[in-house]
């Protein structure tokens, strides 16, 4: 269990208004601030807005999250402003399930190269910022929003599911390595499409595919059960398994 949230802030870096939101006023109920990174201000200001109206207290902070730099330097303004970060959470869009995410059959060292700059190499980047501080603390949380796709292959999400694997692989790696510090590692690893992302409203418009969705509200309980009872490392939500069966 954790210490009192009293004072202790979340940062969320892809704060966007489906599951960052969703996530804010979780953590927000319980006492946290949050600090909303993203690359647009217009964006933050929305979210900020939506929880100021629910009391609970958010600042944005503009950086581009796929940018090692801009994460290095967000890092550093959240810390300037609140003292310390508690919690991070790192959510990286999903893109437009066009050019950016393709079929294994297309995947090619440019676009796989794209797809892990932006699943894995970022949270790495993010990791790097945050870790020495939580472990100086001798305490801390770090979580990712993952895909099912680095567990189940799935033909059609081709370059996304290997750089999922590699994120996968490294969060487990690094909960097992940095419990004794006190830092605890996990992601919410989603195999269905959460209801309002980009993904999610993109194939929502082919009345010929069969949408499962999650609303954002059950991932961001996930992420406070993660935080809260630091027992275990992922959580799964929906079955990408049985897409990869009956879609390939």
């Amino acid at each position: 269990m954790t210490s009192t949230s009293a004072g202790n802030t979340l940062a969320i870096f892809g704060a966007g208004p489906v599951t960052g939101l969703s996530l804010a006023r979780r953590f927000g109920r319980e006492g946290f601030r949050i600090a909303l990174v993203s690359r647009t201000k217009r964006t933050q200001d929305e979210v900020a807005a939506a929880l100021a109206a629910d009391g609970i207290e958010a600042t944005g902070f503009t950086a581009d999250v796929y940018d090692r730099t801009d994460i290095a330097a967000a890092v550093d303004a959240i810390t300037a402003a609140y003292g310390r970060i508690d919690v991070v959470e790192f959510s990286p869009g999903g893109g437009t399930m066009g050019e950016d995410i393709v079929p294994i059959s297309g995947v090619t060292p440019e676009n796989a190269r794209s797809a892990f700059d932006r699943f894995t190499l970022s949270a790495v980047a993010l990791v790097d910022a945050v870790l020495p501080a939580m472990v100086e603390r001798g305490h801390g949380t770090i979580l990712f929003t993952a895909g099912q796709s680095g567990l189940h292959p799935v033909r059609f999400l081709g370059n996304a599911g290997m750089a999922q694997a590699a994120l996968r692989n490294y969060y487990l790696n690094l909960n097992a390595l940095l419990a004794p510090d006190g830092v605890h590692v996990g992601a919410v690893n989603v195999g269905m499409l959460i209801e309002g992302s980009v993904p999610h409203q993109v194939l929502a418009a082919d009345p010929s595919f069969a949408v499962e969705t999650v609303h954002p509200d059950v991932l961001a309980e996930h992420f406070w059960q993660l935080h809260h009872r630091r027992g275990q490392a992922e959580v799964l939500v929906g079955d990408l398994g049985r897409v990869a069966a009956e879609f390939g």
